[in-house]
């Protein structure tokens, strides 16, 4: 607030300092600056010849611009608030052109001349000194665009009038059709009184006028910031996530504020010219998004998205919509400036009110919901809704007016801290997932065995290489206590991290568990079925493998890909994965595995890698590699050099010769 304070000081400051560093004073030496308050000579319609300086005028109505004072001074002029229009001096609900005329004497010792026209006009205007045209403000011809109204100096050029001859001025307005509504009635034309004189002090006095009514508002420069900073975090969190629309939601109305702030802004500064229907579509726009998007936001923030709140949402959009269409309509003469029209036009607080409930009502939903918990997302929407009666009820009059900006500045600065609020909670949740990931990764070693067993006559070497954190890949080497057959079980889970790894360690125990029973390979796969049926997504392709002590291999497969033996595929029948179907039946073979015969395991994360122009590793790359003598760690390494998509097992089996056993 200090800041703020010693910035309104240094603007008025300056203000001041610009009329005396030109050694002029306002007060003093503003007895050259004609005010042409009147009479002037006033016609509505349109006709170029009016212009000229001998077109007789005497008919004319006698037209003064502040009948309440006869003589006013440039100070007097410069700091006078809007007065009455054409609508005021007999002409209500006029629009379109009209003129102005005066008459005056250029004083004899008087240079570089120069037109002041006052900020407050209604429309566009044309001026014209003895029948020629010295400048303009806006378009009066063809598509004829209205401006916000700004001090405009018009230099009078050399030799255009004579020193001591009466010179006339003449101005042509037009006022579009907007200012015929009844609630309008103060409008059209000259709404200020124009100065003539010096063109080195009318510029100083512009520049005044400009400091004065141009300076952009404080509280709409810290919205905009606010809004905009706050509009587009919320929109890279969402893009980040893609998950939370609440952020998507409270991206949208925030950043639409922001560029309606941002649109007034511009329109209130006074050394732009910008059309007003431009700025009002700048504004219009992202005004129906804000106000569309900013309960939407809300319902998630609360966790109640329901059907009837996101009807009630689009009826209200619909009715504001078509509300901000009425300047348009009447604009272009589709719609007639009518007392019905003007209600119309003017229903802001009857849209207002119903937005206002509709926020109250997803508040109480909210609390009624998640409780407690709903306190600090609604405070955006209830401070917005505040805000809005407070504007409707009291800024507009002139009253509350700092309670009610402050309250307008505070929207984003909630949704700031509900975000950070959030951020934090999150990173904790991410510090708890990331220790559960590390711990499901720890039971995962401890269930896949590092150091395999030894058994007689047989080399086993495996490679494991998940492709997150936790992997959905198992194997399970399983040695009989007594007649030295060994079971091999590998196989593959649905899915990746965490779920996957609870799975994995689920199939292991159960793997266990039916071993000590019966270690037949397709006991194995009936009872690791039995365990997963019926357990939702919980599937696996699982391939179960008893060898014996002389080499005889029994082999089940429940839709895992088939080994590898001497370096050919095993034709083995289709069957489905683990967990689809109660009671399923899984194909079974037998066959002798020779000494120096060689079984090759591997999951399909092998055949599935990918490089990055989306080539896959494919099954005939694996068949070249085992034409050669190539180890798991060899396979593994390739496919994971390829482009790991999945995880990736290999489990190479070999039966040893019997004196290398």
């Amino acid at each position: 607030m200090k800041i703020f304070v010693c910035l309104v000081l240094l603007i008025l400051a300056s203000a001041r300092g610009t009329l005396h560093a030109q050694g002029i004073d306002p007060g003093q030496d503003s007895a050259s600056v004609a005010v042409l308050n009147g009479p002037w000579k006033f016609q509505t319609g349109d006709n170029p010849l009016w212009a000229q300086p001998n077109f007789d005028d005497s008919g004319w109505q006698d037209y003064t611009i502040d009948p309440a004072h006869a003589a006013l001074t440039a100070v007097q002029a410069l700091d006078s608030a809007a007065l009455p229009g054409w609508q005021q001096h007999g002409h209500p609900g006029y629009t379109g052109y009209a003129w102005y005329r005066i008459r005056l004497q250029r004083p004899a010792d008087a240079h570089d001349l120069a037109l002041l026209m006052p900020r407050n006009v209604d429309e566009g205007y044309a001026v014209y000194l003895n029948g020629q045209q010295i400048g303009s403000f806006g378009k009066l011809d063809g598509w004829r665009i209205t401006y916000t109204g700004q001090p405009m100096l018009f230099s009078i050029p050399q030799g255009t009038v004579t020193d001591g001859q009466a010179v006339t001025l003449a101005l042509r307005f037009w006022a579009y059709r907007n200012d015929a509504l009844p609630s309008a009635s103060m409008l059209g034309g000259l709404r200020g009184a124009p100065l003539v004189g010096p063109a080195e002090m009318l510029r100083v006095f512009q520049q005044s006028v400009q400091q004065r009514t141009g300076h952009p508002h404080w509280y709409l420069m810290l919205f905009t910031a606010a809004c905009g900073a706050v509009g587009m975090i919320s929109l890279f969190l969402f893009f980040l996530s893609r998950s939370g629309r609440e952020y998507l939601w409270a991206g949208i109305s925030l950043t639409g504020l922001a560029l309606v702030a941002l649109a007034t802004l511009v329109r209130q500064a006074q050394q732009t010219s910008i059309p007003f229907e431009v700025s009002y579509t700048a504004e219009f726009v992202p005004f129906c998004a804000a106000f569309f998007a900013l309960p939407m936001a809300e319902m998630h923030l609360l966790c109640v998205p329901r059907p009837l709140w996101h009807r009630i949402n689009y009826a209200l959009f619909a009715a504001i919509f078509t509300w901000g269409l009425v300047p348009f309509g009447l604009a272009l003469g589709l719609l007639p400036p009518s007392a019905f029209i003007d209600r119309i036009s003017n229903a802001d607080l009857a849209l207002y009110l119903p937005f206002v409930f509709l926020l109250l009502a997803i508040t109480v939903d909210g609390l009624r919901t998640i409780g407690r918990k709903a306190w600090l997302p609604l405070t955006p929407g209830l401070l917005f809704a505040l805000y809005l009666l407070l504007f409707e009820l009291f800024e507009l009059k002139g009253r509350l007016v700092l309670l009610t900006e402050t309250v307008f500045v505070c929207v984003p600065l909630a949704v700031l801290v509900i975000f950070l609020l959030r951020f934090v909670e999150q990173q904790r949740e991410n510090v708890r997932m990331v220790d559960d990931l590390r711990q499901a990764q720890e039971v995962q070693q401890v269930l896949l065995p590092e150091n395999l067993p030894q058994i007689a006559g047989l080399t086993i070497k495996s490679e494991y290489r998940p492709a997150r954190e936790v992997g959905g890949d198992f194997f399970q080497i399983v040695p009989h206590p007594t007649d030295g057959s060994v079971l091999i079980v590998v196989g593959d889970v649905t899915g990746k991290g965490l779920q996957a790894g609870m799975l994995v360690a689920l199939i292991v125990g159960a793997i266990r568990t039916a071993a000590q029973y019966d270690p037949d390979p397709l006991h194995v796969l009936q009872a690791l079925n039995n365990r997963l049926c019926g357990r939702g997504q919980a599937h696996a392709t699982c391939l179960a493998l008893s060898i014996a002590s002389d080499g005889a291999a029994v082999l089940a497969n429940a839709g895992h890909l088939p080994p590898y033996l001497n370096g050919k595929e095993l034709p083995m029948e289709g069957a489905v994965p683990l967990g689809m179907v109660s009671g399923a039946e899984f194909s079974v073979m037998r066959f002798q595995l020779a000494q120096g015969d060689t079984l090759m395991l591997m999951s399909d994360g092998v055949a599935e890698a990918q490089d990055r122009h989306g080539s896959l590793f494919g099954f005939e790359r694996i068949r070249t590699m085992l034409q050669q003598a190539v180890t798991a760690e060899d396979i593994a390494t390739a496919a994971q050099e390829f482009g790991q998509e999945d995880d990736i097992s290999v489990l190479m089996v070999r039966r040893l010769a019997e004196a290398a056993a």
